[in-house]
């Protein structure tokens, strides 16, 4: 058996496997030696669990939540086949997975399984698809559907200003003492842009593409809508559902949450950092 601790932000994630798995970029990065949150611990089976309780099914994903206890199984692309299953119950939390992909894992099957939205939840955190900048000691994010621009607008920023990108398609949310930080994932997308930098959160930029540049800032109920859509909250329990949607209004009430429709060159830049005043 062999343990590694990661943190994300505040929240220290211990994993435990059958075998040794070798840490790449970027996981290494965020390798940490502090106190545990939580612990899941992996291990190989003959037969995954049967499909119980109520069923919601994805992208080769099944879910069954009832109260404390969620379950969800992973299928192979292209076939009916399901090789792994996440089953946490209260504190006890396991992954499963068929004795035939043994010698086979590596951190993005480890952590494409982990279930760490249910575990960023329970700690009051919520990862959005966003790409994530630094600037002045202070994070912004840019929230869109794929292609909408957001990796350009970062870009930008960091061509243009003096903005250090943090990752480039997700970012952690989370609060603590009351205060909303923004840190990076070990996940990047096609940006491959992904570091382990916290701090906290100045504004939330729902990116639009237009012919000119127009900004205006969101009232309430509109920035929870958009920041809802790009939440991701798959499989949740009902009390983790509940401290995310708790997180987003949090943010919404705090944070200032702006339509941004813009060109994708400096003009965008100019135009955001007025709204600012940076």
């Amino acid at each position: 058996m062999e343990s590694k601790k990661y943190r994300f932000f505040d929240t220290v994630i211990e994993i435990i496997t059958p075998e040794k798995v070798e840490d790449i970029e970027p996981y290494c990065n965020f390798l940490s030696d502090g106190t545990p949150d939580f612990t899941v611990v992996f291990e190989y089976v003959e037969k995954l669990p049967e499909f119980v309780g109520e069923i919601s099914s994805g992208y080769d994903i099944a879910f069954a939540v009832d109260g404390s206890k969620s379950i969800c199984w992973y299928g192979m692309p292209e076939t009916d086949e399901y090789y792994a299953c996440r089953i946490f119950d209260g504190d006890n939390l396991r992954v499963q997975l068929l004795q035939k992909f043994r010698g086979k894992l590596w951190n993005g099957i480890l952590f494409n399984l982990l279930g760490y939205e249910e575990l960023i939840a329970r700690k009051n955190g919520v990862i959005l698809h966003a790409s994530m900048i630094l600037k002045n000691g202070n994070t912004i994010l840019f929230t869109a559907p794929c292609g909408t621009g957001k990796s350009t607008q970062a870009d930008l920023w960091e061509k243009y200003t003096d903005a250090q990108i943090i990752n480039g398609d997700k970012a952690l949310v989370s609060l603590k003492n009351d205060v909303i930080f923004a840190g990076g994932l070990p996940f990047a997308g096609s940006s491959k842009i992904c570091k382990n930098i916290s701090a906290p959160l100045m504004a939330v930029v729902c990116l639009g593409q237009a012919k000119e540049n127009k900004i205006r800032k969101l009232s309430e109920r509109e920035a929870f809508v958009s920041l809802l859509q790009g939440n991701y909250r798959s499989g949740l329990t009902k009390d983790s559902a509940q401290k995310t949607i708790d997180v987003i209004e949090k943010v919404c009430n705090t944070i200032p949450v702006y339509r941004l429709d813009c060109l994708p060159d400096k003009t965008a830049v100019e135009c955001l950092e007025r709204e600012l005043k940076i």
